[in-house]
């Protein structure tokens, strides 16, 4: 019974930090014919039990290792949770685990595969309202990038006083060094319970944990990080902004966003500026390959049939596509909640080099519904 109450409070922590924090929510807007995907072809015997337990669920693929984060308990009294990370090999067999503790109001994201065969992660805070005056940040905000080592041992733990977990939403290593990019509601203009102005924030750590540089890129109105990569001698920043003035002067927005790309060195100076379309928010890494990253516009995708592709893994001969694909409408989704709760299912999609699809299948990952809707309102239903 306890490990009951456990998930479903960690499903409704994850539900209630999206709701609270996420400014970009894609909506699906096709409802009919949903049904569940049809199987094609004999899936390997490796592949079985990735499938039946649904092992690659939420994994963020890299060329060698999965990563992936587990809600394993919350103290609603302590406003604690306690998280597993585990770093996997590309079969779903765990190669090292790190148990985290954090607050109740924060998630585990930005995971990264570093080149020392380790992994980093962040403890994201994202603030949100515990009573009607009560919020998560009246105790203070803070975040955390993690190092762990390749038994899962944790190396060194960065806290970021005043910082919410946008501002280390990407990761990237080079040369020794951890470079983070993300946007920052900014302290002095900071308003509870109310998303406020928005710097992009930019920082630097050693291999050993130790702050090497800050630096922002700010104007005197909005300025949100639409998405980051690495590129060639430094890195590019996909930015959109309100402001007319400071870094982003000349944008002549008139209090509209304007979408900027920023070249940047290795030293975070900026090499170029431009107003221009970037990389969108919602284009996702979704793996490697050969060593280049494949994002979600990827043409790979573009006639992909199977809902939403959240992660590719290439195992050489073949690469493997997983996907999120709604099956249904749940029918008793409370008046108070404004999204549409959708039946969903995790589907598994092998093809061979040319783009032939191998095989297909699939396994159910629709939240217990039924389990939210009582926790949260008391309501039962048989």
């Amino acid at each position: 019974m306890k490990k009951t109450i456990t998930i479903i409070a960690c499903a409704i922590l994850a539900l209630s930090l999206l709701l609270t924090s996420c400014k970009k929510t894609p909506v699906c807007n096709q409802q009919e014919d949903l049904k569940p995907i049809e199987y094609v072809g004999t899936v390997p015997e490796e592949f079985e039990k990735i499938i039946s337990g649904n092992l690659f669920y939420g994994v963020k693929a890299f060329a060698d290792r999965l990563l992936v984060s587990h809600c394993v308990s919350i103290d609603d009294n302590a406003h604690t949770a306690e998280y597993v990370i585990d770093m996997m090999d590309l079969y779903g067999n765990v190669l090292a685990s790190c148990p985290y503790k954090t607050g109740d109001t924060h998630r585990i994201g930005t995971l990264t595969a570093t080149r020392d065969g380790g992994f980093l992660f962040v403890s994201a805070f994202e603030d949100r309202a515990y009573e009607p005056n009560v919020w998560a940040s009246d105790n203070g905000v803070t975040s955390h990038a993690v190092k762990c080592d390749k038994n899962g041992n944790i190396e060194w733990d960065a806290s970021f006083d005043n910082y919410e977990g946008e501002a280390l939403r990407f990761c990237f290593e080079r040369d020794n060094k951890y470079y983070f990019f993300g946007d920052n509601q900014v302290p002095e203009t900071k308003n509870r319970g109310v998303y406020s102005l928005t710097d992009i924030y930019m920082t630097v750590f050693s291999d050993e944990g130790e702050l090497i540089q800050e630096k922002r890129l700010s104007g005197s109105d909005f300025d949100d990080l639409e998405n980051a990569e690495i590129v060639s001698g430094g890195f590019l920043l996909s930015i959109r902004s309100q402001s007319d003035d400071g870094d982003f002067a000349g944008s002549k927005s008139g209090g509209y966003g304007v979408r900027w790309i920023f070249e940047l060195g290795e030293n975070l100076n900026i090499v170029d500026r431009k107003i221009a379309e970037g990389r969108d928010y919602f284009d996702d890494r979704l793996g490697e390959k050969n060593g280049v990253t494949i994002y979600a516009s990827n043409q790979l995708f573009k006639e992909f049939d199977a809902g939403s592709p959240e992660a590719y893994i290439d195992y050489g001969d073949f690469y493997l596509i997983i996907s999120a694909h709604a099956t249904g409408v749940y029918e008793h989704t409370p008046k108070t909640i404004s999204s549409i709760w959708y039946y969903r299912e995790t589907v598994y999609s092998a093809y061979d080099q040319d783009g032939k699809l191998i095989f297909r299948s699939s396994v159910d990952s629709s939240p217990d519904y039924d389990s939210w809707v009582k926790e949260m309102t008391g309501v039962v239903f048989d």
